[in-house]
């Protein structure tokens, strides 16, 4: 028979051992393995890229201005199209300018008729001197008279010449094949030659193209240091990424760099050309040269987000057999796209684990989740 009060001690017993045996079990839970993102390091021949923001221009971007002055007439052509050599782009009102001509025509008749009277007094002067009839004197004044209407003649022609000439700058042309711009005037507004109304339109040959950009005074130091192969092998591989971020399919090429550092920037000008067979490059556009300076032979390379850094050091967590992670200090060179080239403390093949903000401490146990890497092999590629 239990007493009342020994059956209650008995119960709290129970209890107390009940909970000892729960609290017990609940520290040997055993929590499955976090998974974990895993890479392999790549081993790859990295080319080392300068980028610089650049600007394209016409093989020839040719203002087209008015050489006479008056009324436009006529255009001869749609704003944005193609024009060829030679074309007809604007007419000039010419009346004033045939006037011209017909007035220095007819200057030019009348000094003809003037040395042929000249000549015909030196022809009848000259055997009356011979004979005595007439003074030397006489004889010098028809041969002078002679020459001043030979001079007229030359002037009066040349005078004819540039009237010609100016009713011809009444009808402009395009100088060669190209894009033609928007027109600064339209019909019946008045150009001259002086002043904003000088620039009629634009054309551009835009069979090739020029693209400029401008390097700081520390990249052309770094420049001027490499050798002339680095230097002739860089100057033929320059690229171009668009502003939706796509590579120029066509590479281009240096064509000059400026004979000075512009002291107002402190930069230096240099000129690539590109070939342009699709028309796709305008002028003006705005692009990204990335220029080859040389490659990083057999290098190894992993995501940028797999290193994190404690003070000086550079560390990334590698896998082990058993799966678990291990500290590994690394030295790391240049970034490249979304790698990071490793120097020293990793072979091609180690897997590394990309733990992003995953609070996991050295030897955890983990589960390996291979992920793959196509940032870096298409960076490799390009």
């Amino acid at each position: 028979m239990i007493f009342p009060r020994a059956k209650a001690g008995l119960m709290a017993s129970l209890a107390i051992g009940i909970t000892l045996i729960g609290c017990s079990n609940k520290e040997t839970v055993i929590l499955p393995p976090v998974k974990v993102n895993v890479v392999r390091a790549i081993q790859s021949d990295v080319p080392m890229y300068e980028e610089f923001v650049a600007q394209v221009f016409g093989q020839a971007d040719v203002d087209i201005r008015t050489r006479v002055e008056g009324w436009v007439t006529s255009v001869h052509f749609k704003e944005g199209s193609t024009v060829q050599k030679g074309a007809l782009l604007y007419t000039i009102d010419d009346i004033e300018y045939k006037n011209r001509v017909d007035r220095q025509a007819s200057e030019v008749a009348r000094a003809k008729t003037e040395l042929v009277r000249a000549q015909n007094d030196l022809s009848r002067v000259k055997p009356l001197t011979e004979l005595k009839a007439l003074s030397q004197k006489d004889l010098d004044n028809a041969q002078a008279s002679y020459e001043a209407a030979i001079a007229q003649v030359k002037a009066a022609e040349a005078s004819l010449e540039n009237a010609r000439v100016e009713l011809g700058y009444t009808r402009v042309y395009a100088p060669f094949d190209g894009v033609v711009g928007i027109s600064n005037v339209r019909v019946g507004d008045y150009v001259s030659r002086a002043g904003g109304t000088s620039v009629l339109t634009t054309v551009s040959n835009i069979g090739g193209v020029r693209v400029r950009f401008q390097i700081s005074e520390r990249e052309y130091l770094r420049l001027a240091q490499m050798t002339q192969a680095e230097l002739a092998s860089a100057s033929k591989n320059v690229q171009l990424i668009l502003a939706d971020g796509t590579l120029y399919p066509e590479n281009g090429q240096v064509n000059f760099a400026d004979r000075e550092i512009d002291p107002k920037t402190g930069t230096l000008t240099i000129e690539t050309t590109f070939p342009n067979p699709k028309g796709l490059l305008r002028p003006g556009l705005f692009v990204k040269a990335r220029v080859l300076l040389k490659s990083l032979p057999n290098s190894i390379l992993i995501p940028q987000r797999a290193v994190f850094q404690l003070q000086t050091l550079n560390q990334v967590f590698t896998v082990t057999d058993s799966s678990t992670l291990k500290v590994t200090v690394v030295e790391v060179g240049p970034k490249i796209g979304d790698g990071w080239v490793i120097t020293k403390g990793l072979n091609a093949g180690d897997p590394v684990a990309v733990i992003g903000t995953a609070a996991l401490t050295p030897n955890s146990k983990i589960e390996v989740v291979e992920m793959k890497w196509p940032e870096t092999e298409k960076n490799n590629q390009q």
